[in-house]
């Protein structure tokens, strides 16, 4: 199955939608926004293979009822956050 590539600018959309997100949420985003856009074309790239937004960081199963844990923000977010001040 081959999977659509995605657009530099559907990055840069859902960067900003994230950022603000995350913003208001009282999170930021890595400051690396090289590594944070590689993250996000991984979301994009996850929802086009899957139909949802998988973590890139977690190996997904391709089946939604069994990933629901790992949609992003993932239920290991906040876990991370307090062990490690970040999540990937």
């Amino acid at each position: 199955m081959s999977v659509p590539a995605v657009a530099p600018e559907e990055v840069d959309g859902l960067y900003e939608k994230l950022k603000r997100e995350a913003d208001a949420g009282g999170y930021h985003l890595n400051p690396d926004v090289e590594m944070t856009k590689s993250l996000v074309k991984g979301l994009l790239t996850n929802e086009k293979r899957y139909g949802y937004q998988a973590c890139p960081c977690r190996l997904a199963a391709g089946r939604k009822e069994e990933d629901l844990d790992i949609v992003c923000p993932c239920d290991y977010r906040d876990a991370d956050v307090v062990e490690f001040d970040a999540c990937y």
